[in-house]
């Protein structure tokens, strides 16, 4: 697919002064952390090139260890351009009113949702009633706190087949596969996990117990003066209308764009409403 570069179609609205002065200084772009900071790397880089593209203005890359650096980068202007899965949106936004959400990755088929799971081994649980039926705290791996699918997701899901999370011993083991790990080798009974990765780990034995409602995607977002009005809309009209072959090189963002839905960030607020001040109770 052709496109025009998003700083050429800004200057017809700014003027080519404006645009110039503009271009001189790279926006930093800071993907989601994973568990391997060489990985996030490899992973981002050819999304970061394609923004750098469609800009027409350097963009570097830069890794933060955790979610939490990454807000805080934000909250203080250290960064332009991020991808943050739905919750540290969500928390980055209340630190950060003025982020805006550029669109919104799909996932493999398609979808601009995706949900989280609690997850057990075949010859494991076949219920999650199942799993408090003894006097024993039945135990739970989870990724991090941050984490959309970590505690926020877990304890609502937890909480809507009518069982209290503060009946499960918690345990944060940082990423979706080290869950699903966790779980086959039965050193924790269940796991909470995003779907798409637990149905990766069915085939080795990975069963879903019970799911949380459609959330929204991994979201690309801009920090506030970092681009013009004109500009942002310009690449998020760039981003949804990528063709396949514009998309191949990506690992990030490869099955494409979609328009952010904020109805459904409502229900990631809810969830944390209701899992927050259980969080320090129930974790160790």
């Amino acid at each position: 697919m052709s496109f025009i570069p998003i700083k050429s179609l800004a200057a017809f609205a700014l003027g080519w002064s404006t645009v110039i002065a503009s271009a001189a200084e790279p926006l930093v772009y800071a993907p989601l952390p994973m568990e391997n900071l060489s990985h996030t790397q490899t992973a981002n880089q050819p999304l970061a090139d394609l923004l750098d593209e469609l800009l027409e203005q350097p963009v570097e890359m830069r890794l933060y260890e955790t979610h939490s650096d990454l807000l805080d980068a934000l909250s203080v202007g250290e960064v332009d351009l991020a991808h943050l899965g739905p919750l540290p949106l969500l928390l980055a936004k209340a630190r950060t009113p003025s982020l805006v959400e550029l669109a919104v990755f799909r996932e493999a088929d398609g979808s601009a949702q995706y949900r989280c799971v609690i997850a057990a081994p075949l010859d494991g649980l076949t219920n999650l009633t199942a799993a408090v039926s003894s006097n024993a705290l039945p135990t739970l791996a989870l990724t991090r706190e941050e984490s959309t699918c970590g505690p926020t997701a877990a304890f609502t899901i937890l909480s809507e087949q009518g069982l209290d999370p503060r009946r499960f011993l918690a345990t944060y083991l940082g990423g979706h596969d080290e869950v699903a790990r966790a779980v086959l080798l039965q050193t924790h009974q269940i796991g909470g996990l995003k779907e798409s990765v637990a149905q990766v780990w069915s085939d080795l034995g990975l069963r879903v117990l019970a799911a949380s409602q459609p959330l929204p995607g991994m979201t690309l977002l801009v920090s506030p003066g970092s681009l013009s009005t004109e500009e942002i809309e310009a690449l998020r009209d760039a981003l949804l209308g990528l063709d396949k072959d514009r998309l191949a090189p990506l690992q990030i963002g490869r099955h494409g764009f979609a328009r952010f839905d904020p109805g459904l960030l409502e229900r990631v607020r809810t969830m944390r409403a209701k899992a927050e001040p259980l969080i320090n109770e129930v974790v160790r």
